[in-house]
């Protein structure tokens, strides 16, 4: 009797280690990380580059890239902010990207404001499409790119992700390419620091500040700067240009060498 107690026993306990192991992902991921509303603070540092001469090669996609921000989205909505600019800044050369309106002025193709009637709806269709707020505050990488890669497929249109990240950093070269290629680059970031140039005409000033929360953002443009004395060369600035999703502070520098970047990517539209 008691050996069939013992296997009844383990029979149940194997039930249950089942029941709760098909339950458990969608809740207790908690070493995955998540993006949440991020903000940055105050500049907590700043250097000045005195120089005799500088060569800058500064690019950006075409039209520059749109500039939103979270206003009424709701809570924890980096993901579809940023999710809402990947999506306008297609919807100039993929047609219905955004239905029945167009993202920038046919007459300059510059980007246009954010508004209520199109953008809004918009970021507030990603929201639910990456489950923001769902499993956990805000949203993972997963859950973004899947959110994301639906509703380019509802309207036509595959997404393609293409890593551009090379170690810890960027693979400067990539992004360079897929810049000068006229496409975006998405970055996820943790806890991390922003840039500001300054510029003079023997002097660079660079500001930093400082980023609070996981943050995603994307990259449309890029710097590489390289300083000269009366000895040469002696340093070289290379840094990504990006529309930070943060109403008041549109843009900023990122390094491409940080050690906050948890992942990046080149978009590809078919």
């Amino acid at each position: 009797m008691k050996k069939y107690c013992w296997i009844l026993i383990a029979v149940l306990l194997l039930a249950s280690v089942v029941a709760f192991g098909a339950w458990a992902p969608a809740s207790a991921q908690e070493d995955e990380v998540r993006y949440v509303d991020a903000q940055v603070i105050s500049t907590i540092s700043s250097e000045t580059i005195y120089f005799t001469s500088r060569d800058v090669n500064l690019n950006t996609t075409d039209g520059k890239a749109p500039f939103f921000a979270s206003a009424g989205v709701g809570e924890n909505s980096c993901g579809a902010v940023a999710g809402a600019e990947i999506v306008a800044f297609y919807d100039k050369y993929y047609p219905n990207l955004i239905p029945n309106w167009e993202s920038y002025m046919p007459s300059n193709g510059k980007y246009k404001f954010q508004d209520d009637e199109h953008i809004l709806p918009l970021m507030q269709e990603l929201y639910d499409l990456m489950q923001i707020n769902v499993q956990g505050h805000g949203v993972s990488e997963a859950e973004f790119k899947t959110g994301l890669t639906k509703y380019f497929n509802n309207h036509g249109y595959s997404l393609g992700y293409q890593n551009v990240k090379s170690g810890s950093g960027l693979n400067f070269n990539s992004c360079v390419s897929a810049i000068d290629n006229n496409k975006i680059i998405v970055l996820f970031t943790t806890v991390g620091d922003l840039y500001f140039y300054n510029v003079g005409s023997s002097q660079d000033t660079i500001s930093t500040y400082s980023v609070t929360g996981n943050h995603i953002m994307i990259a449309y443009g890029y710097v590489e700067v390289k300083y000269y004395n009366d000895t040469g060369l002696f340093r070289t600035e290379r840094m990504l240009l990006v529309a930070t999703g943060w109403g008041g502070l549109s843009t900023a520098y990122y390094k491409i060498n940080p050690s906050n970047l948890e992942a990046a990517y080149m978009l590809n539209v078919d």
